[in-house]
């Protein structure tokens, strides 16, 4: 993650903090929740770009007859 998806996460749950501090517990579970995909969907998506970076170089190789 770059700074400022940390910065964001990080101030994310502080806001989860203080929200269950005056008993919004259900919102603070939201909160949380929504942290825990965003931070599912970047691992995701990065690792999908990964594998896309893998097949077009490979894809490469093989158009200039290295197979």
């Amino acid at each position: 993650m770059d700074s400022r998806a940390v910065t964001a996460v990080n101030t994310a749950m502080g806001v989860a903090s203080y929200l269950d501090g005056i008993a919004e517990r259900k919102r603070a579970n939201d909160v949380r929740r929504l942290c825990r995909s965003n931070a599912s969907y970047r691992t995701r998506l990065s690792t999908l770009h990964r594998d896309n970076i893998q097949l077009r170089a490979r894809v490469a190789e093989l158009e200039a007859g290295g197979a």
